[in-house]
């Protein structure tokens, strides 16, 4: 049976929402990112954003969802000029290799223009400090492997599986067991085997 990924993939995401505010010529920046997974989510949260601040000039955005070949992006300049807030807040979420992220900086206007260089680095700062301000973190993922065995097979499979690097594990006892593991797509075809053959051809792992 062929993997699905055939090797291990790991991204960068955040483990929590930042934030962070500077001042510049009377102009005040609010950054905020948050790790998110769904664009239902973001959704929800660039809706509460734009409620909360309300009164603000602008919210501009920008996020990136997915890893390998399968990423989808998106940035907003929400009325500035076309290319200098959404893009070079992209940039930062580029430059840190970062994923399943969305960061929004709200911009109060302070009066004075600052140009199409000015929002540019402006942008590009609240984003950047807002980053800086994260604590991130590398998901790793790989094949899911689901077993379903008697109590007697279980400690056979266990013992088998064991032997490798198991990104995540769980099970459920009832009147069978049902073992899902995540592991390096490298070693699916393996596990697969080393389990059939341990346990005499009895048990059958499918790729989930």
């Amino acid at each position: 049976m062929a993997s699905m990924l055939n090797y291990n993939m790991k991204y960068k995401t955040l483990k929590s929402p930042s934030e962070s505010k500077f001042t510049l010529k009377g102009s005040k920046f609010l950054g905020y990112a948050f790790p998110v997974e769904t664009p239902e989510e973001i959704d929800e949260i660039l809706r509460d954003i734009r409620k909360k601040f309300y009164d603000a000039t602008h919210h501009c955005y920008a996020w990136q969802l997915g890893y390998d070949k399968h990423v989808t992006f998106r940035y907003n300049d929400d009325g500035e000029p076309s290319g200098t807030a959404g893009k070079p807040i992209y940039g930062a979420i580029q430059r840190l290799e970062l994923t399943n992220t969305l960061i929004v900086s709200v911009r109060y206007y302070g009066g004075t223009k600052l140009g199409t260089g000015g929002l540019i680095r402006a942008y590009g700062q609240s984003a950047s400090d807002t980053l800086e301000a994260a604590k991130i973190k590398t998901v790793e993922v790989g094949d899911k492997l689901h077993f379903t065995s008697s109590y007697e097979q279980h400690p056979i499979i266990m013992r088998t599986v064991n032997q490798y690097h198991l990104i995540n594990f769980k099970q459920d006892f009832t009147d069978k067991v049902i073992i899902e593991i995540e592991v390096d797509g490298n070693d699916t075809e393996r596990i697969l085997e080393d389990v059939k053959n341990a346990t005499n051809g009895m048990i059958i792992g499918k790729v989930l």
